[in-house]
């Protein structure tokens, strides 16, 4: 899987999205993604930290997604996902991976996980954006109860956007209002840390 960088920004979704397309992005994708995380009920959770809790999470995923020309919606896309991150001291995701199951109904997804024993612990909701110029699509993101974020993949066969690095080299050469101190927020830690009255 690629890998992705995501930061804050410093102002809200509509500014940046008339800001990308004063730069020549237009918008390719629009969705809500609704993401329900699943953990073990048995789960010894004594001594684990959010990092090591969400370990163990699965995801139940449902996409609505839009049609970019009218903004009417199109159609409902269930997933059951598992992600896996392998993330340096600094916070710096280093790879990640994950994997995908596609499912015909949320509520027999939801069914099926609690009848393995798992149960919700949080469900996260953003409304993402999708815009493309060439080179990587920028998702902006605005997370129901949290803050707006840009999200870019890197594309693994391309020279000029395989790595970390270079995403942040150009997204930071488009001199957009973005939080610079930190390019991988991790928006499930963060919200699973309020969740639980952590710091």
């Amino acid at each position: 899987m690629a890998n992705e960088i995501t930061v804050r920004l410093k102002c809200t979704r509509e500014e940046v999205c008339r800001i990308l397309e004063n730069k020549g992005f237009r918008i390719v994708d629009r969705y809500l993604l609704e993401d329900t995380h699943y953990v073990p009920r048995k789960l010894d959770r004594m001594g684990l930290s959010v990092r090591e809790l969400l370990k163990y999470a699965v995801l139940l995923r449902n996409i609505l997604t839009y049609d970019c020309n009218t903004f009417e919606s199109s159609h409902s896309v269930v997933k059951m996902t598992y992600k896996s991150k392998d993330i340096a001291s600094n916070g710096d995701i280093l790879s990640q991976k994950k994997v995908n199951c596609e499912i015909k109904d949320w509520e027999q997804g939801r069914c099926f996980l609690e009848a393995i024993g798992y149960e919700e612990i949080m469900c996260i909701r953003e409304n993402d954006y999708v815009y493309g110029r060439g080179g990587p699509e920028i998702a902006v993101k605005d997370i129901e109860g949290g803050d707006s974020l840009i999200e870019i993949e890197t594309i693994e066969n391309n020279e000029e956007f395989n790595t970390t690095d270079k995403l942040k080299q150009k997204l930071m050469a488009l001199h957009l209002p973005i939080d610079e101190s930190d390019f991988f927020v991790k928006k499930a830690e963060e919200r699973l840390k309020n969740i639980l009255g952590m710091e």
